[in-house]
């Protein structure tokens, strides 16, 4: 069973190695039990919408030191410093 994905979730699509992306909204798609999530692109910033058969969850993680700050693959934390 896969992971639900909620706003704040770092996602990226099916296929291996594609851009990492960050859900900003969700919705349920008219007539279907599906949802539909508002993601920004990485790096570019670029806004798009997908539905979740096409998005797969990463593993988020929060800083240990900070407790509220949700660390991106291969970033720091911005009030630490520490990594990923």
């Amino acid at each position: 069973m896969e992971k639900m994905i909620n706003i704040g979730d770092i996602v990226q699509f099916k296929e291996p190695n594609t851009y990492r992306m960050i859900v900003v909204k969700k919705r349920r798609m008219f007539a279907s039990n599906i949802y539909a999530y508002t993601v920004v692109k990485y790096p570019n910033g670029e806004i798009a919408e997908y539905d979740e058969t096409q998005l797969v969850k990463l593993n988020n993680q929060q800083c240990n030191n900070c407790h509220d700050t949700v660390l991106y693959p291969d970033e720091g934390c911005p009030d630490c410093g520490r990594q990923a």
